[in-house]
């Protein structure tokens, strides 16, 4: 599921600019949030999402937090009627407080679910949002597990079973027939600019994080938390109740190690006659055989991938997830040659157009040579590519996904009734 670079809000409304009470309204409709991330991603996101909402009988508002008059629209949208529940990507909107200090939607009784593709660690303000009716949901067991065993966390918190919307362009061009061989989608990001900043840090810190980024670069299944909790242990080190030091490290470590397999499949690429897409410039081009263009809107994938024949992937710093460029690619009946995990493995097990490789391996490069080599001159992948896309729609339905949207909106009405078993201080 997407990654974003997203916004911070600086200013919370307060009472004068946000109803503390709000009307209910006979047609039932999904208040939504987005805000400023890379190249457009979550809002496609979100916009697919309340399309299927809509199916389901539900209208939605769209409130766009990267709008100066956003408070002015959340205000006119809350006075006209209440929500049936609130929904977002990465926490967006869900803390918003009055200036009682009261959470605007625990307030008035109006349940928020997150859709949470980023770690905890990155950004611990839009995971902290607690209280009745909230639900974060998150993309992967890794996160989930930070937010259990790390933040202790408060609010109802849960893995989402992975949906993807089917590509309608999938079979404009046959699959021998595409204009591409091989494409790569990824923002490029300079690995050595960033362990450059990490030198100016204390002496202790900066070897903490080279030591982390090693055991993480090492190929080994567990999570980024896991690991560099691990050094801090090997080192003794106890953070008690303050976690920036635990916390910045794991979210350092994984944009470094997230960088260094990107500009590595990059640099295997360019051996290679593919279209790699996104802003490259720190690597020397010069000797490539692969074309380099600048990033594109997330609107406009679905055409890219099925123009080609192989969508390459590397994943984010997970060891329990799948990406959305792997079910992108599948969806778009393209071959996928994807850095591998042993349970996105075990996870497309019948997709044999999947193809795995092991990027923290020396033999990383040659691997995939001979995988590229192999997926373009075999004459089953255009069959292959078919039985995936088959296997994809029944994995990672998208009515699926939206239903179980709805089940924790049932599950938040079940809730409610259960006033018996609420601690006495506790409000329903």
């Amino acid at each position: 599921m997407p990654q974003g670079k997203l916004m911070e809000m600086s200013a919370q409304p307060s009472s004068n600019d946000l109803p503390t009470q709000v009307l209910r309204q006979s047609q039932p409709y999904v208040l939504a949030f987005v805000g400023e991330n890379e190249n457009g991603i979550l809002r496609w996101w979100t916009e697919k999402i309340l399309a299927g909402l809509a199916g389901h009988g539900l209208s939605h508002r769209l409130i766009d937090l990267s709008d100066a008059q956003w408070p002015v629209k959340l205000k006119e949208c809350l006075s006209a009627s209440m929500p049936e529940f609130c929904f977002s990507f990465q926490g967006m909107g869900m803390g918003l407080l009055l200036d009682t200090g009261e959470n605007l939607w625990t307030r008035n009784a109006i349940p928020f679910l997150s859709y949470l593709g980023d770690s905890p660690y990155h950004a611990p303000s839009l995971h902290a949002a607690q209280g009745p009716g909230m639900y974060l949901l998150y993309g992967c067991a890794d996160f989930l597990q930070l937010y259990q065993d790390f933040f202790k966390g408060r609010a109802y918190a849960s893995t989402l079973q992975y949906g993807y919307p089917e590509n309608p362009l999938a079979d404009r061009t046959p699959w021998g027939q595409r204009e591409h061989d091989i494409v790569y989608v990824k923002s490029g990001v300079n690995p050595r600019a960033l362990s450059q900043q990490w030198d100016a840090s204390p002496g202790r810190i900066r070897d903490i994080l080279y030591d982390c980024a090693a055991r993480v670069l090492s190929g080994a299944d567990e999570t980024v938390q896991t690991l560099c909790a691990q050094v801090f242990a090997d080192r003794q080190i106890h953070w008690g109740d303050r976690q920036e030091l635990f916390l910045s490290t794991c979210s350092l470590v994984d944009r470094y190690a997230r960088a260094v397999r990107a500009e590595r499949m990059v640099l295997a690429l360019m051996r290679h006659k593919a279209l790699i897409v996104g802003d490259w410039s720190h690597l020397d081009q010069s000797n490539s055989r692969a074309v380099f263009c600048g990033p594109i809107a997330a609107d406009r994938l679905d055409a890219l991938y099925t123009s080609t024949r192989i969508s390459v992937n590397t994943l984010p710093t997970v060891r329990f997830g799948i990406h959305e460029r792997v079910m992108a690619g599948l969806f778009a009946k393209a071959a996928v040659v994807s850095e591998a995990t042993p349970f996105l493995r075990h996870a497309l097990r019948k997709c044999p157009s999947f193809l795995g490789v092991n990027i923290d391996q020396q033999t990383f490069h040659d691997e995939l040579d001979d995988t590229l080599t192999s997926c373009l001159a075999d004459p089953t992948s255009a069959e292959y590519v078919q039985i995936s896309a088959g296997v994809a729609r029944e994995i990672f339905s998208f009515d699926n996904f939206i239903q179980q949207l709805l089940d924790y909106v049932a599950i938040e009405k079940h809730r409610r009734n259960l006033t018996w078993w609420l601690f006495p201080h506790q409000a329903n």
